[in-house]
């Protein structure tokens, strides 16, 4: 099972950042929960592989959110088969440097990226977007894994009003190495999916604990 994870990894390394999430109307529809979690696969051009989009609507605060995805030391607890994360640097409250090792099963070798983080909120809406990059030279390679050497990932939450937010989750990436495509495309949503809903999980644990970030503005 852990194979699957690499399914929300592999990408091609070629398309422009402008274009991701964009043509909305070539999304399909791959998988509708019972807990109200869609996943929706995309064909890219050129590729044989799939860009992968999993959304749901939740009970939460901006804040509750943002606090989820920049404490990178509890990744481990919900992100799938994240084994270690952390914090490289902090420019200020909406930039920063991150670390992610990701184990695999043998024969697969273990995998690790770096990403280069920006986070930005809309005045007019209160929409949330974490956007990351992968920046694989930033720091020296590992003897125990292979460097992922793009990925792309856009997290975005839309306070829609009532206490709910609608939140995405958009990934694509070049994990390198041999990867059977059968493999990829069989799984291809199952790692947002499960990350999703460990988000899902970790907000419960988290929510009406008063937390406000003074930073984010929450929609009124």
């Amino acid at each position: 099972m852990r194979f699957l994870y690499l399914a929300i990894l592999v990408e091609i390394l070629f398309l422009d950042i402008a274009l991701f999430g964009q043509d909305e109307s070539n999304w399909k529809l791959v998988k509708n929960c019972d807990n109200n979690i869609k996943a929706y696969v995309q064909k890219v051009p050129g590729s044989q592989i799939k860009r992968v989009k999993v959304e749901t609507v939740l009970e939460a605060t901006l804040s509750d959110l943002v606090i989820l995805v920049k404490d990178s030391e509890y990744h481990h607890k919900w992100v799938f088969l994240n084994e270690k994360a952390y914090t490289i640097e902090e420019t200020d409250d909406f930039h920063w440097k991150y670390y992610g090792y990701v184990g695999t099963p043998w024969p697969v070798s273990d995998r690790d990226y770096i990403t280069d983080v920006n986070m930005t909120q809309n005045s007019i809406d209160c929409l949330v977007t974490i956007t990351s990059v992968g920046i694989p030279e930033f720091l020296p390679e590992k003897e125990c894994c292979v460097r992922v050497p793009y990925i792309l990932s856009i997290w975005t939450f839309n306070p829609i009003g009532n206490g709910s937010v609608h939140a995405s989750l958009e990934i694509k990436a070049d994990i390198g190495g041999n990867i059977p495509l059968w493999l990829v495309n069989m799984a291809v949503t199952r790692g947002p999916l499960s990350t999703m809903n460990g988000l899902i999980k970790e907000l419960k644990k988290i929510k009406n604990n008063g937390s406000k970030l003074d930073y984010i503005e929450e929609l009124d």
